[in-house]
């Protein structure tokens, strides 16, 4: 549902600005999302509370160096799919002399194959093991991203068709580098707590997951804002490829190192999502 949103919503409110100005790509979605509160209203209630609350368990997801990193790798993989949103547009226009439409629609081939790929990806991470997705992607995703301008010092001229394969393969290997968090979270959690996690804690690692889409959201944005007023397009999106090569290193590093920490745990129960 969440991908679906970011696959219809940049199109969507390119159209809407073409035909209407600023403000009709606001008005629209807002009054939709008036209407959706009173809709929800209707929806019955389930209570899925735990009879018992554990705070301790709770605190210790944020107290866990190990769990913070895997979260962190999150975040800084969503970056690489939010850092060129708001600079897309001039650049297109300035270079491949297109209007903000044909932008919502490359956008939309990016969340696009966020959808078409997800339940095949899916499928493999819960029949492989997921550190190898992780790092797999984070070998991929570095230099993917040197592309999508492309760095100038690769001597290559920007084109549409260029763009679009960049954005599609970003679509597929962002995911692959943040899906498997979660159940590296509960790996790590369990390995670190004899084997044991709780409902606070499983609840907790969940809302640490998912914050971290907003937080890589928010760092790319506010940061491609800030570098877009010294440095064009194509030269700061590759510089933020070879930057995200020492997250690639990290995350390579971590997976080896968590591994080893599972392998070595004597209260890993059956259960685990990890595959051996």
């Amino acid at each position: 549902a969440l991908n679906g949103a970011q696959a219809f919503g940049p199109y969507l409110g390119g159209v809407l600005y073409d035909k209407g100005g600023f403000s009709l790509a606001f008005w629209v979605p807002g009054v939709i999302m008036v209407f959706c509160v009173f809709l929800e209203m209707t929806v019955p209630h389930v209570n899925t509370l735990p009879t018992v609350t554990e705070d301790n368990d709770a605190k210790k997801v944020y107290k866990d160096p190990w769990i913070m990193l895997a979260a962190w790798h999150c975040a800084a993989c969503q970056v690489l799919l939010y850092f060129h949103l708001p600079t897309m547009a001039p650049f297109v226009e300035r270079a491949l002399g297109e209007d903000i439409v044909w932008t919502g629609v490359a956008l939309l081939v990016n969340t696009s194959t966020i959808i078409l790929s997800a339940p095949p990806l899916g499928w493999l991470i819960d029949k492989f093991n997921p550190y190898f997705f992780v790092v797999f992607s984070a070998l991929i995703l570095p230099f993917l991203y040197m592309f999508i301008g492309p760095l100038p010092y690769f001597g290559i001229a920007s084109s549409k068709l260029q763009l679009l394969l960049v954005l599609a393969l970003l679509g597929f290997f962002v995911p692959m580098g943040c899906t498997p968090i979660l159940l590296i979270m509960f790996d790590l959690y369990k390995v670190r707590n004899r084997g044991t996690m709780s409902i606070s804690a499983s609840n907790t690692i969940v809302s640490l997951y998912c914050s971290c889409f907003p937080l890589g959201a928010v760092i790319g944005s506010f940061s491609a804002g800030i570098v877009s007023l010294y440095a064009p397009f194509e030269l700061s999106t590759g510089v933020l490829g070879i930057i995200f090569i020492l997250e690639s290193i990290f995350s390579i590093v971590f997976c080896w190192r968590v591994v080893k920490m599972k392998n070595s745990a004597k209260y890993i129960t059956e259960d685990t999502p990890l595959l051996e």
